[in-house]
């Protein structure tokens, strides 16, 4: 498994928007794209951050949601409401904890 991380500092005033349109993406790519594992999104409201993790079932299929158009199009709908431009950053899972 593999994780890749993106974060988003969204527009002070746009927190709402920047969220509803980053979940509603996740939720759909989620259910469209079977490598992808499982997803969560955290923010914080008060300082514009929004952040997501998706834990994938490789680095391949991580890397590979770089060409993806359904990807591109929500980087074009979120860019203006963010207050500087998205970061990814692609990290190795150490530890997955569930209660049994």
């Amino acid at each position: 498994m593999y994780v890749a991380e993106f974060t988003l500092h969204a527009k002070p005033g746009h927190y709402g928007q920047v969220t509803d349109l980053y979940s509603a993406f996740v939720a759909d790519f989620l259910s469209t794209h079977p490598a992808l594992e499982s997803a969560v999104i955290v923010g914080d409201e008060g300082s514009g951050l929004v952040r997501g993790i998706g834990i994938w079932e490789s680095k391949d299929a991580a890397d590979s949601v770089n060409s993806e158009p359904e990807f591109a199009a929500f980087n074009d709908a979120i860019a203006p409401l963010l207050a500087v431009p998205a970061d990814r950053v692609e990290l190795q899972l150490l530890h997955a904890f569930r209660r049994a």
